[in-house]
């Protein structure tokens, strides 16, 4: 018969035991530093797109400054979903109006300059996000962990 006595594994079982307990919740804001890295590179970029003035005529034109800043402010993160994965998607939301007058989605308007249109340049800057932004969010989420670990260990 063997015998193992061990002290300092208690303490580790403690913090996983801690650490399991609250798992939603840490993946949840694990994953929220993550996506205001992406969100934070995706201003970034909308801020630094080519615009042009209202007054100007082209055919293929680039996008007008009010349309730049609907992009800017309706930028967001939709609400995490929990469970098995715990994910979220940076974006577009709402509607902006036109200089007629009319609503327009901004999401529309997005991929419309991201892809380009028969009268509108493209520029493409959501895959150029994505590439930025992937180092930048797997280490936000990376030291928000190890930050909550830390926490349990001390058994805070």
């Amino acid at each position: 018969m063997i015998k193992v006595n061990s002290s300092g594994l208690n303490e580790v079982v403690k913090m996983f035991e801690g650490l399991t307990n609250e798992t939603e919740g840490t993946m949840k804001q694990c994953v929220y530093k993550g996506a205001g890295e992406v969100a934070n590179t995706m201003k970034s970029r909308v801020e630094a797109l080519k615009t042009q003035s209202d007054n100007k005529r082209t055919d293929v034109r680039l996008p007008y400054t009010y349309e730049k800043e609907a992009l800017i402010e309706n930028l967001g993160i939709a609400p995490i979903q929990g469970g098995e994965v715990t994910n979220t998607k940076v974006g577009f939301d709402g509607y902006y109006t036109n200089k007629r007058g009319q609503q327009k989605p901004v999401p529309l308007l997005a991929n419309s300059i991201n892809a380009g249109t028969s009268f509108m340049k493209k520029q493409g800057f959501i895959n150029a996000t994505k590439r930025a932004a992937q180092n930048p969010c797997i280490d936000a989420m990376q030291k928000q962990l190890d930050k909550v670990i830390n926490q349990l260990a001390k058994g805070e």
